[in-house]
C-alpha cells in the first residue's frame, strides 16, 4: 500500500512535469501543459506550440508524460519535436545531465528492444535520440502501448514506462503542423 509521504510526492511529481516537457521545447517559454487539451479524448499526447520571441519558427512538439507510478521520479516523458529533418525525438528528465555525457537509452517495446546513445540538449534535461529513433516512432512503436526506457550513465541511472496509446494520431498532428522543410 502507498503511504502518503509517497502520494505526496507522487502528486508534487505530477505538478513539476507539465512545466518541465514544456521547457524542453527549447528557449522560449511555454504555457502549462494542463492547459492545452489532448490530441484526442482517450489520449494524453499535448499539443504545444510556442511563438519564437526572436522572430524564427514557432517550436512545435507533441509531449507524453511518464507513468508516475511506474516511473522513477528522474524521468519526465517523452517528446516529439519538429526538427530542421523530419521529427526529433527527446526524453525529457528531471535531473539534468552534463553537456558532455552521452546517456545509454534503452527502450522496450511489445518485447523489443533497442539501445540508443542520446545527446544531451543545451538545457541537460532533455536528450535526444538518434535519428533512428524517429523510424520507430513512425513504425514499430505505433503498435505499441507503453515504452520501457532505462537510462543510464556514470553519474545516474533511472528509468520507468511512458504510456504511448495515441501516438499515431499525435503524430499525425505533429507533422500537420511543422513548417515545411
Amino acid at each position: 500500500m502507498v503511504d502518503r509521504c509517497d502520494e505526496a510526492r507522487r502528486a508534487g511529481y505530477r505538478r513539476r512535469i507539465g512545466p518541465i516537457l514544456a521547457a524542453g521545447l527549447g528557449l522560449f517559454a511555454v504555457a502549462a501543459l494542463a492547459d492545452v487539451p489532448p490530441v484526442q479524448s482517450t489520449a494524453a499526447w499535448r499539443f504545444l506550440r510556442t511563438a519564437n520571441p526572436r522572430g524564427g519558427p514557432d517550436a512545435i512538439s507533441m509531449s507524453h508524460t511518464a507513468d508516475a507510478m511506474r516511473s522513477d521520479l528522474d524521468l519526465a516523458g517523452l517528446m516529439l519535436r519538429c526538427g530542421e529533418i523530419g521529427t526529433d525525438v527527446i526524453i525529457v528528465v528531471i535531473s539534468p545531465f552534463p553537456p558532455r555525457a552521452h546517456p545509454s537509452v534503452i527502450i522496450v517495446a511489445d518485447g523489443k528492444e533497442w539501445r540508443f546513445e542520446a545527446r544531451v540538449l543545451s538545457a541537460g534535461a532533455e536528450l535526444l535520440l538518434p535519428a533512428d529513433a524517429a523510424h520507430l516512432v513512425a513504425g514499430p512503436w505505433q503498435s505499441a502501448h507503453e515504452l520501457a526506457i532505462k537510462i543510464s550513465s556514470q553519474d545516474q541511472s533511472f528509468g520507468g514506462v511512458i504510456p504511448i496509446d495515441g501516438l499515431g494520431p499525435a503524430l499525425v498532428k505533429l507533422s500537420a503542423n511543422c513548417p515545411a522543410g
